[in-house]
């Protein structure tokens, strides 16, 4: 018996409120594929628990201590069972037809590794979520007033690829890891996520083995989900988001991936040279 054509995972931690409305999301969409959900839960809670074996009993649950974000989705990889994981956040709408047009470029496009779709905010704007790889100065700019600023503004947005069109579907260097369509082939090469980033930065490297590994990174516009995010790591005064331990993870986490990829070009631009000189 052949598995299910995608497996979605949901790590939760603190959504417990919305999660409920995502898993109702999923059925309301009706994927026309065979699926898998599971959730991986690392504040293992008595509503969460009995909420979801109660109204969701098809859905695979597990328990962890909480390791971060990359370590719980490693578990979700390491039982998903599908061709393809769908890593998906527990604060996410999928509308009908999404999963189907990421799954259909995927089959049609097996130069590409992971695939994200359009994701729009709770009032229907665009959300930035495929980027260019961080400048050192970007983390600091996107938490104080500096990114205000008309020069640390033009690095903000050149990172978030505002000069960029998201009608199109396009290469990116990546994209944030809220709502991730991957091979399962794919990762078992490239591997899972690096456990050393607690949280932030872990998508970010993902994607840069990815193109490492010779697969494409790409954003695809035409598959549009509505993600309720809120950048929590940067709410409040500057002073606040100093004393904040979600601004210090994330600090942490920029400096361990520019010392991991220290030295080392871009490997989308690589690849795309690489591509054009053999004309592939």
């Amino acid at each position: 018996m052949s598995g299910p054509d995608v497996s979605i995972l949901i790590v939760h931690t603190f959504e417990h409120r919305l999660i409920r409305q995502t898993l109702r999301g999923l059925r309301r969409a009706a994927p026309q594929m065979q699926l898998e959900v599971l959730v991986i839960d690392n504040n293992q809670t008595p509503e969460v628990s009995s909420m979801l074996k109660t109204e969701f009993p098809e859905i695979r649950y597990f328990v962890k201590a909480n390791q971060g974000f990359g370590s719980a989705m490693n578990v979700g990889i390491q039982h998903a069972r599908g061709k393809y994981i769908l890593i998906f956040n527990p604060d996410i709408i999928l509308s009908a037809g999404a999963l189907e047009q990421l799954f259909a470029y995927m089959e049609a496009h097996p130069d590409v590794g992971i695939v994200g779709p359009k994701l729009l905010n709770a009032d229907g704007s665009l959300q930035y979520s495929c980027n260019r790889y961080h400048e050192l100065l970007v983390p600091i700019l996107r938490r104080t007033p500096l990114g205000r600023l008309p020069w640390g503004r033009e690095k903000v947005d050149r990172f978030l690829m505002k000069d960029v069109s998201h009608t199109e579907t396009i290469d990116v260097d990546w994209l944030m890891g809220s709502s991730l369509f991957t091979r399962s082939e794919a990762l078992a090469k490239v591997g899972s996520f690096d456990e050393r980033f607690f949280m932030y930065f872990e998508d970010t490297d993902l994607c840069w083995r990815f193109w490492e590994a010779g697969y494409k990174v790409q954003y695809l516009p035409a598959a549009i989900m509505v993600h309720y995010h809120r950048r929590a790591s940067a709410d409040g005064s500057i002073f606040q988001q100093l004393l904040s331990s979600l601004t210090w993870h994330h600090i942490h986490s920029a400096y361990k991936f520019f010392r991991k990829h220290a030295g080392q070009k871009n490997p989308r631009e690589l690849a795309q040279l690489t591509h054009s000189k053999t004309g592939n």
